[in-house]
Parts: structure tokens; C-alpha cells; sequence
């Protein structure tokens, strides 16, 4: 896995969108959301599994659809994805930080490094995601 911000061998930007317009997700890790808020950025993660029901339709109908991927675009939002389909312990102790036991989870972090994230509900819509995406300090909101 590359460092966060780091370029790769095809143009594609870790945890976000490229200039080409292609949304990557990366890797969740504490480590990559600190490096981003310490770069000024936001960073949502998507806590998922594969078994996880409502976490797929959240992501075919919400989180994957041009409208959010562009709402994360022009807010400069990166991108981590946590798979917990094999009850990985690290993500089990990133969703207790949180004072969450199970998926799905969405965190949206904002660009302020040490920040608590915003807690997003189990069910996504686009409105609840882009007004999250609105209430982001002046330095990432949406325009």
C-alpha cells in the first residue's frame, strides 16, 4: 500500500478521485485518516462487509452514484474503506473507538488533525451525506 497522497504507477490518487475523474477507495487505517487530517483533508470511512446487508445497498445506491462521487470530489474528501467481512481485530477495535460494535458505520473525519469524526446513520442517503459533507469546516465544503 502506498502512503496516503502518494502518486501510483496508473495516475490514480490513494483514497479519492484522480484527474481522470475515478473514484479509488483505499485501505482503512488510523494511521492514513491522521496523515490526511494532518494534510487539511477530510476523510470518510466506510466501515462494510461483505455479508453485511445494508452495507452493500449503501454503497450501490449511495455511496457508489455519480452524485455523492462528486460530492466527495469537489470537497477534496479522501476515501478508506474498512473491511470487517473477516472480523479483522484492528477494525473490531476502530469500531469500539467509536462506540460501535458492528457494521455498517460511516465516519466522515474532518480536516482538522485529532478531530472526532461525525457519525453517519446505518441507513445513507444522498441528502444525509452531502449535508455531512456541507457541515465540514470552510476549508472542505462543499461550494
Amino acid at each position: 500500500m502506498q502512503p496516503p497522497g502518494s502518486p501510483s504507477g496508473s495516475a490514480v490518487a490513494a483514497g479519492g478521485v484522480s484527474a481522470t475523474g475515478e473514484v479509488t477507495w483505499e485501505e482503512y487505517s488510523i494511521e492514513a485518516v491522521e496523515s490526511y487530517q494532518r494534510q487539511g483533508r477530510a476523510v470518510f470511512v466506510d466501515f462494510t462487509a461483505a455479508w453485511c446487508l445494508s452495507c452493500q445497498v449503501n454503497k450501490r445506491t449511495v455511496l457508489s452514484s455519480n452524485r455523492t462521487e462528486e460530492a466527495f470530489s469537489e470537497a477534496d474528501v479522501a476515501l478508506l474503506r474498512a473491511d470487517w467481512t473477516r472480523r479483522d481485530a484492528r477494525i473490531a477495535d476502530a469500531l469500539q473507538s467509536l462506540g460501535r460494535s458492528g457494521v455498517p458505520v460511516y465516519a466522515l473525519y474532518p480536516p482538522v488533525p485529532g478531530a472526532a469524526p461525525e457519525l453517519l446513520p446505518e441507513i445513507l442517503t444522498h441528502g444525509i451525506v452531502l449535508r455531512a459533507l456541507e457541515r465540514l469546516p470552510e476549508s472542505t465544503a462543499l461550494r
